[in-house]
């Protein structure tokens, strides 16, 4: 059954021309096991998720975007959800990703 999917998905993607973009969003289930009770166990946790998700999406020939800079990614996205009319003729100046981490204390000093 789960062969007849993905030759679906890929028989669909490979010969209709949509394209579709959609959110997978993870929440952390107490039966999920992290390594431990830290932010960061929980995160890579989370993270082995997302990775799972991705090789089996990619089984089926879709396209899963990784963007080098997650955060930059998050607030463009951000940006482009509040703003849907602006956002099309005005993007974010590149300045702005520097300013809100240096706001946010990652480039601390």
């Amino acid at each position: 059954m789960i062969e007849d999917n993905i030759t679906e998905v890929s028989f669909i993607a490979a010969n209709e021309v949509t394209t579709h973009r959609f959110f997978i969003i993870f929440q952390y289930e107490p039966q999920m096991k992290a390594r431990g009770n830290s932010v960061r166990a929980i995160a890579e946790r989370l993270n082995e998720e997302a990775d799972t998700a991705r090789r089996y999406l990619d089984l089926c020939g879709l396209e899963v975007l990784d963007p080098d800079y997650a955060d930059n990614a998050i607030l463009d996205l951000l940006y482009e959800t509040i703003n849907k009319n602006t956002a099309r003729r005005v993007k974010l100046p590149d300045g702005v990703f520097d300013m809100m981490t240096t706001v946010h204390g990652i480039y601390g000093g």
